[in-house]
């Protein structure tokens, strides 16, 4: 399934080189490396790892758990004691619809790194200095594209930040984006942070999967918050209650519109389980649901698929347990299987698949396209240029949803 990617992603980087168009991939040096690695494609021993390899800071640098993002500096026109702010406006739209702002954290800066992107989509930026008075002044702008499928997401104060999205899966589409987040804790979360989440990213549901949280409403602010205490590894997926209890509250927030964050102390293992049963849900398969758990090493939490908690409570039990719900050829049908079991509702898994898939039948697997978030995000031609819409003869059209197509008019 990586393979593939690499190759789409790798049309849409060709045809936009052509036009000297600046394409950031979002994911780090250390995660492309990662997922390149064939390792786990010819070998299923689970006491095998390869996650140590590229845990590699000397190599790869500090920063293992953030994206990487587009650089932009500028030249200030106005001294800092007439500034009330620097911030950076982004869109996909070149009017700037529907846009993010981030800011600097210091009156004096002339750089700043975007970052948080969707894959495979055209943004537009703008620098502007906001005066004590209110007006704003650009100060410079531009535009860039963006390839990938891993999204991490840089938020201050919070570590192991990743968007479900993006995974392939068995029925051809991968995950949404934008949906539900996996995450460490926000106790340390800074306002910065706080705008990041709940404004650029719309969290509007927080579930701490701490029993012993420190929270009684969300830092976040007047969002939906529960804690219920999460099971870890072959331990916790047997606490089948719980399982129904916590996939449950998720379905129902997704049902009101509401972007999810789920999270535990580290991400890592309460999150980890949590976010093994819902992608096994969607159909990611067994390679890339080891993939999603161990990258939370990157966040210096190592991690691999031969962790142990106990001797009998291990990550590397998870997965033979789910295909003792058969059938063996189907592992998304399995995690259907384990989460009925559990007492969670047939309504609610088809409607799990139907907002993070677009599955309309879950039996065939039809995808209900109206049902989708995709819609054309750009449109070229066979020799890399641009249009507003479909020519005659060969367009590639790059999706929204991070898919590309070729459509012969």
């Amino acid at each position: 399934m990586r393979k593939v990617t690499f190759a789409t992603l790798a049309l849409c980087a060709s045809m936009l080189s052509a036009q000297d168009m600046d394409v950031i991939n979002i994911e780090n040096d250390a995660v492309q490396a990662y997922l390149a690695d064939e390792t786990y494609v010819y070998n299923n021993d689970y006491g095998t790892s390869v996650i140590e390899q590229y845990y590699d800071k000397t190599l790869y640098g500090n920063k293992l758990d953030i994206p990487r993002g587009k650089h932009v500096t500028w030249m200030s026109s106005t001294i800092t004691s007439q500034l009330s702010q620097i911030r950076i406006v982004v869109s996909e739209n070149e009017d700037f619809s529907n846009a993010v702002t981030h800011y600097t954290k210091s009156l004096g800066a002339r750089s700043y790194t975007i970052s948080n992107m969707l894959p495979n989509r055209h943004y537009y930026y703008k620098v502007e200095e906001v005066l004590l008075s209110g007006e704003a002044k650009v100060v410079t702008s531009g535009d860039f594209f963006t390839e990938g499928q891993v999204r991490m997401i840089n938020v201050d104060g919070v570590r192991n930040v990743r968007d479900l999205g993006g995974w392939p899966t068995q029925f051809n589409v991968p995950i949404r984006y934008e949906r539900i987040y996996r995450s460490a804790h926000f106790d340390n979360i800074t306002a910065t942070g706080i705008h990041d989440f709940a404004e650029n990213l719309n969290i509007g549901a927080e579930l701490d999967l701490r029993g012993d949280s420190p929270h009684e409403t969300s830092p976040l602010g007047d969002i939906d918050f529960k804690v219920l205490s999460g099971g870890q590894y072959y331990s916790g997926i047997q606490m089948k209650e719980k399982t129904a209890t916590l996939l449950t509250w998720i379905i129902d927030r997704l049902r009101e519109g509401k972007n999810v964050d789920l999270h535990c102390l580290v991400g890592a293992d309460r999150a980890g389980l949590l976010s093994f049963i819902i992608e096994g849900v969607l159909g990611v398969e067994e390679i890339d649901l080891i993939h999603d758990y161990e990258l939370s090493t990157f966040c210096d939490r190592m991690r691999p698929r031969s962790y142990e908690k106990t001797t009998n409570d291990t990550f590397a039990q998870l997965i033979p347990y789910i295909y003792t719900y058969g059938p063996a050829d189907d592992l998304a049908k399995c995690f259907y299987n384990y989460c009925l079991d559990c007492g969670v509702s047939k309504e609610d898994l088809n409607y799990l698949r139907y907002v993070m898939l677009g599955i309309e039948d879950i039996g065939t697997g039809i995808v209900d396209v109206n049902a989708t978030s995709s819609k054309p995000a750009a449109i070229y031609d066979i020799n890399g240029v641009r249009h507003s819409s479909p020519i005659k003869g060969i367009n590639i059209i790059v999706n929204s949803d991070g898919t590309v197509r070729k459509v012969v008019k």
